[in-house]
């Protein structure tokens, strides 16, 4: 077995007998356990090959925004509208240009108003729906039933389902219920992968947002209001920290909509995106909201897995919330971080350790690295279950 196959068996094992360990105690005086999966792009091409990753989903051609008079206006405006094409680094420079311009409107470009920039920033959203469905499946809910669409399951996504079903099973036997889930989601993804795989792991009849706490309480989901959604027992955390394409920010807050929308619908109420750029702006009332959701659920984790979330230094903000793990090393002692990607994992350890400056020192929180994709990380954990 390779050097490699190695570590990865033993992250495997150490999985497991960790689960079991924490388990083991869950009725007694320590508070149950809290296991934490923060989800990157690589966990939705986990589920679906076809899910585009950010070089593919953010880079745009001229073309593409044809339809979209207000992006090609500040492509001429700014002195873009010769580009063919603009990659992913040229997006996110397009996106900081129309934050400053939103930010500091006293030196704002003189053909640029909050309007127009407004209307921009909306069609950049819409832009980036239309590409990511064009890509793949985002598993709208069927219009009837609300149930997430029941596709052909892969050997892949069949491992995933199992993996999390087992979890499940693992909690039942130490006792936990219904009352108090082991395992919860932070994402910095948009689409429903998430809900999509609770749904098939719950068994249950319901639609499963019903037993979702998404840091904000929407006021109507698939256009009924949540009092048609009872039982509503809002247990499991899934916090989406960089918005997704059902958040629709309304007078009142925000709704829901996991029903698949026409293109035009779509430009009438775009989702809430934050959508890459060189300074991140997270400053509408959304976030304002889930952040300190989602600090709240990192300290109160035992273990936190990883999955396809490269940490890039853009991200700086997000960063930092995940790095409330631990704010500080007495925090982080007894915690735990599996990190499962499939990148450099060199790479990967050394900004896990900037986040977490004192673990080379202290050794805490416990590191453990699966150099893989995490639908092979989800077989081998079931098969040794």
């Amino acid at each position: 077995m390779s050097s490699t196959g190695i570590n990865n068996a033993a992250t495997v094992e150490a999985f497991g007998r960790l689960m079991d360990e924490l388990l083991a105690d869950a009725n007694g005086p320590r508070k149950p356990p809290v296991v934490t999966f923060w989800c990157g792009a690589g966990f939705s091409k986990a589920w679906d090959r076809r899910s585009p990753t950010d070089g593919e989903l953010f880079a745009i051609d001229l073309d593409d925004i044809r339809d979209f008079p207000n992006l090609q206006h500040v492509m001429h405006v700014i002195g873009w509208e010769d580009y063919r094409h603009l990659d992913f680094e040229r997006f996110k420079n397009l996106r900081y240009v129309l934050d400053m311009q939103v930010r500091y409107p006293d030196i704002r470009n003189r053909y640029f108003d909050d309007q127009n920039l407004r209307l921009s920033i909306h069609e950049l959203r819409t832009l980036v729906m239309r590409r990511f469905t064009a890509a793949c499946d985002i598993h709208n809910v069927d219009d009837t039933t609300l149930r997430f669409s029941a596709t052909e399951v892969s050997a892949e996504q069949r491992a995933i389902t199992d993996f999390f079903a087992a979890l499940e099973d693992r909690a039942d036997r130490a006792g936990l219920g219904e009352a108090w889930p082991l395992y919860h989601f932070l994402t910095t993804n948009y689409d429903f992968t998430i809900e999509t795989i609770l749904e098939r792991v719950y068994r249950q009849q319901a639609p499963v947002f019903g037993r979702l706490y998404r840091g904000v309480t929407p006021q109507r989901i698939c256009g009924g209001t949540i009092w048609e959604h009872l039982p509503r027992t809002v247990d499991r955390n899934v916090i989406k920290i960089n918005g997704g394409f059902e958040i629709l920010p309304t007078l009142e807050g925000f709704d829901f909509e996991y029903r698949r929308r026409s293109d035009a619908e779509i430009r009438q109420e775009p989702p809430l995106l934050i959508l890459p750029s060189q300074v991140q702006d997270y400053d509408e009332p959304y976030f304002h909201q889930v952040f300190p959701k989602a600090v709240r659920l990192l300290r109160e984790t035992d273990v936190l897995v990883v999955v396809g979330y490269s940490m890039p230094q853009e991200d700086s903000l997000v960063r930092f919330i995940l790095r409330q793990l631990a704010e500080s090393p007495h925090d982080a002692r007894g915690k735990h971080v599996f990190v499962i990607d499939t990148k450099n994992h060199a790479t990967i350890k050394s900004r896990l350790e900037e986040m977490f400056f004192y673990l080379p020192r202290i050794g805490w929180p416990r590191e453990h690295y699966y150099s893989g994709r995490f639908e092979d990380f989800c077989a081998q954990v079931s098969g040794g279950a």
